[in-house]
């Protein structure tokens, strides 16, 4: 595993979780296969993976959902096996999938899941609404949660895991499905909390959101962390050549054939269409010079390119150095 040198004075620091070669196990599939790392307080750690890498089985454990097959985690010092009481004091979840009830107002939702947590009523109401409002649902909260939208629902199912004020926050692919106005508010929220010295847990396979949010990050493929640092670091020592997103017009199966035919040039890193953001996706040395040939070829084959964005040196080629394969594979 790559790994660089944390914060200088990560030693000082405490230490809001720990994973000591933590090994948890599905009939023949090794969901987290021996996973060691460190989150000190009030940073933001990401864990980044394709999809079925290990990053929710790793949540579940550390939430004391999941036991463990072999090692030990621990959260704010507290044995998630042993002392789950404890562990599950200090922590939140926003998971995958929404956990409010669609027949409850938003207002209610919030409410509802905060007299779990035995708050004084008079605090909890204003805590309430100071929550709504951060994440722009001021004008929502009358609204049944089934009437939302999806950006919505994920803000919603976000301040849920809130309402109790937690120390440490387990988001667990926030922003999956997102348009970009409600991403970039959750990223704004997410930078608030760190301010307040939260300690967030973020797992995601989107690239630009880890690079943004984390302080550190660890890469996490088929159960094994296969690099740890700062995406700054990570970045310098493992990544390499330029990352294009190209918008292209054109019949989808000669699109298709086409990425297929530019792989064979030995610049290119990797190349593959992003069914999500519905762009080509191209890892190239030198990138930025060779545009104007890379465009010559998708345009000789009757396509048109209508946009042409550029990343140099990303977390995407990291990954694909490090794997051999783009992310979304």
């Amino acid at each position: 595993m790559i790994q660089n040198k944390i914060f200088s004075n990560s030693q000082k620091r405490k230490i809001a979780i720990e994973s000591i070669n933590v090994k948890k196990h599905f009939e023949d599939v090794k969901a987290v296969d021996d996973v060691s790392f460190k989150v000190y307080q009030g940073e933001c750690f990401g864990f980044l993976g394709p999809n079925g890498a290990g990053k929710t089985t790793m949540i579940n454990i550390l939430s004391c959902y999941l036991k463990p097959k072999a090692g030990n985690a621990f959260v704010m010092g507290f044995d998630v096996e042993k002392e789950a009481y404890q562990v599950k004091k200090h922590i939140g979840i926003a998971p995958q999938e929404n956990i409010f009830y669609e027949e409850l107002t938003v207002y209610e939702n919030v409410m509802f899941f905060g007299k779990m947590y035995s708050i004084d009523k008079k605090q909890l109401k204003a805590r309430a609404s100071d929550l709504i409002s951060k994440v722009g649902l001021e004008v929502k909260q009358k609204v049944k949660a089934e009437k939302l939208s999806g950006g919505m629902k994920r803000r919603l199912n976000l301040i849920i895991g809130l309402v109790h004020d937690p120390d440490i926050i387990f988001l667990d692919e926030p922003t999956t499905g997102l348009d970009p106005q409600s991403r970039r508010l959750l990223w704004d929220y997410i930078f608030e909390l760190k301010s307040r010295n939260k300690t967030i847990f973020l797992t995601t396979h989107y690239m630009d959101e880890a690079d943004v949010l984390s302080d550190r990050l660890a890469i996490i493929d088929r159960g094994k962390i296969i690099a740890e640092g700062s995406p700054e670091h990570l970045k310098e020592t493992i990544g390499k050549g330029d990352l294009l997103s190209i918008k292209i017009d054109g019949e989808r199966q000669k699109l298709l054939k086409s990425i297929e035919e530019l792989k064979v040039n030995d610049y290119i890193l990797d190349a593959f269409y992003h069914e999500e953001e519905m762009e080509t996706k191209i890892s190239a040395m030198d990138g930025v010079g060779r545009i104007g040939k890379i465009i010559k070829h998708f345009t000789k084959n009757d396509l048109q390119v209508v946009d042409v964005g550029v990343q140099r040196n990303s977390l995407e080629n990291v990954f694909l150095s490090l794997t051999g394969r783009s992310l979304s594979e």
